[in-house]
């Protein structure tokens, strides 16, 4: 990518961030006019209140965070920046999918609520791994149960960071290594067979919206890679194995590349539809088509986290955005699930409006996110 792709991928992985953190305090809450009544004109980076969603108006989930804190979507885009940055980045699926275990899973970093396909996807995983090691135990090694120890702890810990040839690559080596090298890579390749027989992706069977959550990061980086469809799609079924969810992963992968190409917004959402099932383009198309205001084109299609109705949402929230502010303050304002819209629209809008001035993201926004450091240090690492 040249210079200025660059940037707007920098500023579209910036945006989906700044938009989630900003939304955090009033997702979920799904009465429009309980929304309008607290918040009608800053409804951004609102401390999280058991209060504004008293009444049975929508589900309080961030309890404890604070005004700049990710809900656990952005927590979702923070995992793949993350993995890409550690990998010099590029999309690795294992190493993907171990960052996710090691930030969500047992013993993890994140703290926060865990929705149901990362509950589902975290449970398939460690499944798999007792599958795995059940199987490891059957093969037999000629060696000390010391060093059949060591092989298998090594094996498993690459593993979990590499896959194919590089797998192979990496197990040959630790071999070498190691007393009766012969004997070692025979066991150690057949311990890489047994863990592999297990490898389908791990994602549950759902169609709702963390699904896209951490395009924004793969697409900026990837947005003139020939094989974009393709790991696209891997990264959806990481924690969303369902054929809706790469189907919308694929609309949104197409909009966004677009954008940070240079394309117009309105080029960029044709991409998108061009990306779609049939299915899917008509229902997309039906509600870009609406005259009404992004709160009622929201509720009428949806204000849940299915995937369907918050890219209804979003894309013609899009459509008609004058800048990243006013995008983002009607998304927060439609309620539901801002904040699944949010990460998408904020990379979309960042990419098209740029970071600071009058339109682009606000440099004071920015200022609100604690990992403020820390995201942009692994941006620029991203693109070393």
């Amino acid at each position: 990518m040249n210079q200025e792709a660059i940037q707007r991928g920098k500023n579209a992985i910036l945006g989906a961030f700044v938009a989630d953190a900003a939304t955090m305090g009033l997702h979920w809450l799904y009465s429009q006019p309980r929304l309008n009544e607290l918040a009608p004109e800053v409804p951004e980076f609102r401390l999280p209140a058991a209060a504004d969603f008293a009444g049975g108006v929508g589900y309080f989930a961030h309890g404890g965070k604070h005004p700049g804190d990710l809900s656990h979507y952005g927590e979702q885009a923070r995992v793949m920046l993350m993995s890409m940055a550690a990998t010099r980045g590029e999309y690795d699926r294992m190493h993907y999918q171990e960052a996710f275990r090691a930030h969500f899973g047992y013993g993890g970093t994140f703290s926060g609520y865990i929705d149901r396909p990362t509950r589902q996807t975290l449970d398939t995983l460690y499944s798999s791994e007792n599958e795995q090691l059940t199987q490891a135990s059957k093969i037999p090694f000629p060696g000390e149960d010391k060093q059949r120890a060591t092989i298998l702890t090594r094996v498993l810990s690459s593993a979990k960071r590499y896959s194919g040839a590089r797998l192979t690559e990496e197990v040959t080596r630790m071999a070498q290594s190691l007393p009766h090298p012969e004997a070692t890579l025979t066991y150690a390749l057949a311990l890489v067979g047994a863990l592999q027989s297990a490898s389908d992706y791990p994602g549950a069977n759902d169609e709702q919206l963390p699904a896209i959550s951490k395009l924004p990061v793969l697409v900026a980086r990837h947005a003139t890679a020939t094989a974009l469809t393709d790991l696209v799609s891997s990264a959806v079924k990481v924690t969303n194995n369902a054929p809706r969810a790469i189907d919308y992963g694929q609309v949104c992968a197409a909009t966004l590349r677009e954008l940070v190409l240079g394309e117009s917004v309105s080029a960029a959402i044709d991409a998108g539809l061009g990306a779609a099932s049939a299915a899917t383009r008509e229902h997309l198309q039906a509600a870009l088509g609406e005259n009404m205001t992004v709160a009622e084109v929201t509720s009428k299609y949806g204000l849940n986290c299915d995937l369907g109705c918050g890219m209804a949402s979003l894309l013609f929230n899009l459509n008609s955005a004058t800048s990243f502010v006013h995008a983002i303050r009607r998304n927060i304002l439609a309620g539901g699930d801002n904040c699944g819209r949010a990460i998408m629209l904020g990379a979309a809008c960042g990419a098209k409006f740029g970071f600071d001035g009058a339109q682009g993201i606000p440099a004071a926004w920015l200022d609100r996110l604690p990992l403020k450091a820390q995201l942009l240090a692994d941006i620029d690492r991203l693109y070393a």
